[in-house]
């Protein structure tokens, strides 16, 4: 166990480090005539603070000497090395007696310890990890990662606390509960600390303590533990932390960390996923990030790589983000998912497609970093209900299976080929083929068996309306055989141009049907 653990099982009040790494230390115990322990074990003995005074108590090799001072420790005490000053309120032989119990409770730590790695094994998520360590610990857990979003949760929680209940229904730890914890000191506390704390605040009648999860150096999140079932104590503390360290492994290989460390932003997520409980949970949560509510946006899906994996399109969601200010990202298995603002429409009409096309080309930074890593961009039609985020990203990943070989550097809109995703997202063959004008078809069959160009004729009629001239230019053909043609396409295939419900279904058939090609 590590020494820290032990000063709070004695019950110290009080204690001064000749170096602060050793409350970090693993150390055993064991009774002082046992002898047979491996030399580089840490060994924590005892000593009267007289002793230490007279200099006549020195450390061995790997050990650390916990020395007594009383109630508190004077004032103006000094300690170096491998000492450790310590007041508690029982006297020496208590004190003692309580220490040379401690082997014996030592071993059910470790006992436990075992126990809370096996539930690490045992989890394949973290509610599952949740369920388990609370299980160890006999107390409610609650799990959640740096962008306050709850990833797991286990044990009978009161009703009666409503910062709680408010935490497990909406899924989000909200802005007034981090508050209320910034304000009493205890996430600062915890982060100074670099272990976890119990709260000297009671709220609704119980106590918390709040474990900081760190994994590669970067805060991953909170593992807190409720006092209810059961107290508490120093060897419990210790157990949390361990907890916690799990959990930044399970965060970290699940992908669920969040943007604040690089893992994509989980308000983003849980919007394309639509797991938002309500709309005022979902713009609680939003307000909390950079992105601006009430305007129009734009759902991005970038790609480059083939079979790349999430640690590849975090590392691209980083580079977008430089790009793109105020949105969000978020990695997936095998694209990166970005919801990009483009502010308000500026006109009575509808500026949107506009807009989104120049801000985003316009953007020096996103095109050369889409250009220097050979990655495509697939944008997906405007919108401004964020609870429209699943059916926006189904349009850009619709897009981007549309175009089969797409250009490294270059950002596809889907208003632009909206017929090409379409074709490709109708699914079964049949389905597609319920979408075509037979007519139409029927013509671009005649025109593979016999060389003739009576769809093109027709599609250069609908493009130039009213202008032959500009039709039979742009076929590059004599205005007579420009109406030879139409006849053609009149007597052959019975569609008659000059009707308006011909041309829509000639216009809307051979754009499915390029779509098709593409």
């Amino acid at each position: 166990m590590k020494l820290r653990t032990v000063l709070n099982e004695l019950a110290c009040t009080d204690w001064r480090a000749g170096k602060e790494k050793l409350l970090d230390e693993d150390v055993l115990l064991t009774p002082e005539y046992d002898t047979s322990v491996p030399p580089e074990a840490c060994l924590v003995r005892m000593c009267r603070f007289s002793e230490f005074q007279e200099g006549t108590a020195k450390p061995g090799p790997s050990h650390i000497m916990l020395v007594l001072a009383g109630p508190e420790i004077p004032a103006g005490a000094r300690v170096a090395g491998d000492f450790v000053l310590v007041a508690a309120r029982a006297s020496y032989d208590d004190f003692r007696a309580a220490f040379l119990d401690l082997p014996a409770k030592a071993a059910v730590l470790e006992l436990r310890r075992d126990r809370m790695f096996e539930a690490f094994l045992a989890s394949y998520d973290l509610p599952q990890f949740a369920k388990r360590s609370s299980a160890v610990l006999g107390n409610p857990v609650i799990i959640t990662n740096a962008d306050m979003r709850l990833l797991g949760t286990a044990g009978d929680f009161p009703e009666d606390a409503p910062d709680v209940q408010q935490v497990l229904s909406q899924g989000y730890a909200t802005e007034e509960v981090n508050t209320a914890l910034e304000d009493d000191g205890m996430i600062d506390s915890v982060r100074h600390a670099r272990h976890s704390v119990m709260s000297n605040v009671v709220r609704y009648g119980r106590r918390w303590v709040t474990s900081i999860i760190h994994y590669h150096h970067l805060e991953m999140g909170r593992y807190d533990v409720m006092e209810k079932d059961r107290p508490i104590t120093g060897f419990d503390l210790e157990l949390i932390d361990y907890a916690g360290q799990l959990a930044g492994v399970m965060i970290d290989r699940l992908g669920a960390a969040g943007e604040r460390v690089g893992s994509g932003s989980s308000v983003l997520r849980d919007l394309v996923e639509g797991s938002f409980v309500n709309v005022q949970t979902m713009r609680a949560q939003v307000l909390l990030t950079s992105l601006p509510l009430d305007v129009s946006y734009v759902l991005l899906v970038v790609t480059g790589q083939r079979n790349a994996d999430k640690d590849y399109h975090a590392r691209v969601g980083t580079m977008c983000a430089r790009a793109l200010r105020n949105s969000l990202w978020c990695a997936r298995e095998n694209c990166l998912v970005v919801l990009a603002p483009i502010g308000k429409n500026e006109t009575a009409g509808y500026d949107d497609y506009a807009r989104a096309q120049r801000r985003l080309t316009s953007n020096k930074a996103l095109m050369t970093t889409l250009a220097n890593n050979e990655l495509s961009l697939f944008v997906s039609e405007p919108f401004g209900d964020l609870l429209m985020c699943p059916g926006r990203l189904r349009e850009a990943t619709d897009l981007e299976k549309a175009i089969r070989e797409p250009e490294p550097g270059r950002a596809y809109y889907y208003w632009e080929h909206r017929f090409a995703a379409l074709a490709s997202s109708a699914g079964a063959p049949d389905r597609l083929e319920m979408l075509l004008d037979k007519r139409v078809v029927a013509m671009a069959d005649y025109d593979r068996e016999h060389g003739t160009a009576y769809l093109q004729t027709a599609i250069m009629s609908v493009r130039f309306p009213g202008s032959p001239a500009d039709a039979a230019a742009a076929l590059n053909v004599h205005r007579n055989t420009y109406f030879y043609r139409m006849n053609k396409v009149r007597e052959l295939f019975f569609i008659d141009l000059k009707d308006g419900d011909d041309r829509l279904a000639l216009s809307f058939s051979a754009s499915i049907m390029e779509g098709m090609e593409k």
